[in-house]
């Protein structure tokens, strides 16, 4: 497992924020580079939840998550496991649902996961 840079992958997400994500006669939208080598990185990092279908059912999200209910929890969940859960879900959910990432990385809300995710993990160890 690797470290995953929280600031570095933030401003990725910044900058494709509202950008366009052609999709062309292919499987999946024409990523770039950043964005790929950002779900890489925290497919291979600690934050990576890899029961995260477990840890959705304990919160009792047993048929998935809404856009809308995935934006809400961005901006209002106290709960680190939750939001790095929906996140490790939509990291790993495009290569069942390709286009997945294009809407949330247009619109913000993965942005917003990982900034909620970051600043949750943080409040964490400054409690200690």
């Amino acid at each position: 497992m690797q470290a995953f840079d929280f600031d570095k992958n933030i401003s990725i997400l910044r900058q494709a924020k509202g950008q366009a994500i052609p999709w062309h006669e292919t499987t999946y939208p024409s990523y770039t580079a950043d964005i790929l080598t950002f779900a890489q990185s925290y497919f291979k990092s600690d934050e990576y939840d890899r029961n995260f279908d477990r840890t959705l059912r304990q919160h009792q999200f047993h048929e998935g998550l809404s856009e809308a209910d995935v934006a809400q929890l961005a901006n209002t969940s106290q709960d680190y496991s939750l939001i790095r859960a929906i996140v490790s879900a939509i990291i790993r959910g495009e290569k069942y649902t390709p286009g997945m990432w294009q809407a949330l990385v247009q619109n913000g809300i993965l942005l917003d996961l990982l900034v909620r995710e970051r600043d949750l993990k943080q409040k964490a160890y400054d409690c200690y």
